[in-house]
């Protein structure tokens, strides 16, 4: 998953200095025993993973941790991870130099303040995979894609091309919504709109906010639902 939709960078002074002032901290409650909160938080596929970690040691600008298994799957594969803890006044992005698994042991360097946006949404949102159909709409004017996200208010669509409508204007869009339990798809069609569009890679991702009636409620709810359930068990198998 792209991370960098899911956090804003708080620059303080400059990111060098900002970085300094991190690892002086860690070093700080290394040195004196501060007791303080201490958690890891990922967004796999989606998914929210967050467990209580433990500051072994600083090296070289570099934080050893022991960390919960299922966390480090979420890590290693991530290879970024949200640090939250009481000690400073806003969350804490650091990039993975390695993860093991079996040990439950992280090394992590790079430090930056940043806002964790993510923690702002109203509701769940979850990469679908495989991703299903998808179809954006409006007048004469047709785009087909790939349904690459899905939340009770919003969907993201991946496209070849640019979404053909500004931002804020509506369209109409049919998606294939999976049932997991019974490997069908159910197809929702709801008038959206169409929020923005950005490049990723060759492709674009295009994002919509939409209301979902009773019965395109009761189709996304049970896929969220589901998706969840198969993801945490992706990452039980993989311990």
């Amino acid at each position: 998953m792209d991370l960098s939709r899911s956090y804003h960078t708080r620059i303080k002074k400059s990111v060098d200095e900002d970085r300094a002032t991190i690892v002086a901290a860690f070093q700080d409650i290394i040195k004196c025993g501060v007791r303080t909160s201490f958690r890891l938080l990922n967004y796999y596929k989606g998914l929210p993973i967050s467990y209580p970690a433990t500051i072994v040691e600083l090296n070289n600008g570099i934080l050893e941790l022991d960390v919960h298994q299922q966390q480090t799957v979420a890590i290693e594969r991530s290879k970024l991870v949200f640090i939250k803890c009481d000690y400073f006044d806003c969350a804490i992005l650091a990039e993975v130099q390695s993860a093991d698994i079996r040990r439950m042991t992280a090394s992590l360097r790079n430090f930056k303040f940043v806002e964790v946006m993510a923690e702002r949404r109203d509701a769940l949102r979850l990469q679908l995979d495989p991703p299903t159909e998808a179809e954006i709409s409006r007048a004469t004017t047709k785009l087909s894609g790939k349904l690459f996200d899905i939340s009770l208010g919003g969907f993201s669509i991946r496209t070849e091309e640019r979404c053909p409508v500004g931002n804020h204007e509506e369209v109409r869009l049919r998606v294939m919504v999976p049932n997991l339990l019974q490997n069908t798809l159910t197809r929702v069609e709801t008038t959206a709109c169409h929020l923005e569009t950005t490049n990723e890679g060759n492709d674009f991702i295009c994002r919509f906010s939409f209301q979902a009636d009773a019965q395109s409620e009761t189709t996304i709810s049970r896929f969220i639902f589901q998706r969840q359930v198969e993801i945490i068990r992706e990452i039980k198998e993989a311990l």
